[in-house]
């Protein structure tokens, strides 16, 4: 009876521990992990994206037309990051009669609009005008006018390096930055632009400036125009007492000043490393582009960079910009300001604003356009990017944040294959889902309306990639788990293992002991 006891109390101990011990113990150390479509994110091919586009020819005759489409196919017909849809039409009498009466072309343009739609975003539009000083003439609108047929290659040269920067596309697909992407700031949905004042000496001089007015007018027109693309918040603040040691050289020279102080450009990453210190532009989510207007001192001015070469600038203004951080305009006063009793300086306001909008532009993506032979590219009358520039950054950060959204998936992918104990949370799962589905719905397919897709797909993607909960520490090499589980359970194991023995026999009426024999 006692042995049958003690057999049935071993059996309840060893129970509890595999029924109900061991389940517990996998229950509550198991990583919760959502369900992934990882054959899904391995299918996309980040490099075989290309963006859509529409452009229509029109020309006085067929002929003309004709051959002018015909070679505007040649051109991209081994493309592979651009398609274009290529529609010709002969001109109606009252086009051809507005273009041969009007000669000033912006105006040329303005009646043309009567007949043609040019709000249309990523349409453009190719149309014959007699008499031009060029071979071709491009403005702010969706147009460009060309004299005849022999204009055919340079046309193919303006769509290609001016209106689709075919060679700027690649750049946001490649797995390499080329140097438009590397000065760009990522794609986000949103960017807070903070304008600062730094005036290092406000009780030698006072600086007569209107920040809030200056951002309004001239950042504000600029980004409005951008804003099917990014939302944008405007700040501007003062920086007051903080000096910088620009370390430059005295040159003499014949001027109002008798001199000026010669800086090198690689010292000024410097004074970015102050200005970051100060202006706690880092606090926010969202990136900030800084744009920064430094009075240099009377007893420092004139301050004039110099290139790494040695090269003085030659331009009025003294400005840099920072790729991915944001540019800065160094004011100089005037001798005369400086030699009166009362230092009152009011630094151009067009001046500076106008190379803080240069920065903006290229920090933004719009590139700088090379000079083509025949080709006229009508100056920025204001702030406002062309129209056309906006369709094409609108097709570079398409194609950008779809193949940006593809690798931060796999990325992301292989890691959480890898390391299998990384928790994945619904709201990862939710997030990566989200994702895959607007990729799968042709985002990358085009610009205009899949740009919103691709905007999507990026936020979802970069939101899943960043997630607090991927780098909690729940996880932990194979190795250390023994290390922690052998010490603590086998103690505890080894006389459940031994009593399963003496458990198995008793069990099948076998003797548990053997019985001593003299």
């Amino acid at each position: 009876m006692y042995q049958s006891n003690r057999m049935w109390a071993s059996a309840s101990f060893v129970g509890v521990l595999i029924i109900i011990g061991m389940p517990l113990w996998w229950k509550t150390t198991e990583v919760y992990r959502v369900s992934l479509p990882y054959e899904k994110i391995s299918s996309f091919k980040p490099l075989s994206h290309f963006v859509t586009t529409e452009l229509k020819v029109l020309a006085n005759d067929d002929a003309t037309a004709s051959k002018i489409v015909s070679e505007i196919q040649k051109a991209f017909a081994e493309s592979d990051i651009i398609k274009i849809k290529i529609e010709k039409t002969v001109m109606s009498e009252r086009q051809q009669h507005i273009l041969r009466s009007v000669v000033d072309m912006e105006k040329a343009v303005e009646e043309l609009a009567s007949t043609l739609d040019l709000d249309q975003e990523n349409i453009f539009h190719v149309v014959q005008k007699k008499s031009l000083s060029h071979n071709i003439w491009v403005g702010n609108e969706r147009i460009m006018f060309f004299d005849d047929e022999k204009a055919s290659e340079t046309i193919v040269k303006a769509l290609d390096g001016w209106i689709y920067q075919t060679s700027v596309l690649r750049g946001a697909r490649s797995d390499t930055p080329d140097q438009a992407r590397s000065t760009r700031f990522p794609p986000e949905s949103a960017y807070h632009i903070t304008l600062s004042i730094v005036h290092p000496r406000p009780d030698t001089m006072q600086v007569v400036w209107n920040a809030a007015e200056a951002v309004e007018d001239y950042i504000g027109s600029f980004v409005d125009e951008l804003s099917s693309l990014h939302n944008f918040t405007l700040k501007s603040q003062w920086l007051h007492l903080l000096d910088f040691e620009f370390q430059a050289r005295e040159i003499k020279e014949a001027s109002e000043w008798g001199r000026h102080f010669a800086v090198r450009q690689d010292r000024l990453s410097l004074l970015l490393t102050r200005l970051e210190e100060r202006a706690a532009t880092h606090v926010s989510e969202l990136s900030t582009i800084n744009l920064a207007l430094y009075i240099v001192p009377c007893d420092k001015a004139p301050i004039i960079i110099y290139d790494n070469e040695g090269r003085k600038n030659p331009l009025s203004i003294q400005a840099f910009m920072s790729p991915k951080w944001g540019g800065v305009v160094i004011a100089s006063p005037p001798a005369e300001q400086c030699s009166q009793q009362v230092r009152e300086f009011e630094p151009s306001v067009g001046q500076v604003m106008g190379a803080f909008v240069s920065h903006l532009r290229e920090l933004l993506g719009i590139t700088k356009k090379d000079a083509i032979e025949g080709a006229h590219l009508e100056p920025l009358r204001s702030v406002s990017p062309r129209r056309w520039e906006v369709d094409a950054l609108l097709r570079i950060r398409t194609l950008e944040q779809v193949t940006s959204a593809e690798r931060t998936l796999q990325s992301l992918a292989q890691l959480l294959e890898e390391i299998s104990n990384i928790v994945i949370n619904d709201e990862v799962g939710a997030s990566i889902a989200a994702a895959v589905s607007e990729l799968e719905a042709g985002a990358g397919e085009g610009a205009g309306a899949d740009a919103a897709r691709a905007g999507r797909a990026h936020a979802h993607a970069q939101r899943a990639f960043t997630h607090p909960s991927l780098l909690a520490l729940l996880y932990f090499p194979d190795d250390q788990k023994y290390a922690i589980y052998i010490p603590l359970f086998l103690p505890i194991m080894f006389p459940v293992v031994l009593s399963l023995r003496i458990l198995l026999l008793w069990f099948m009426g076998k003797p548990v002991h053997k019985e001593k024999t003299d």
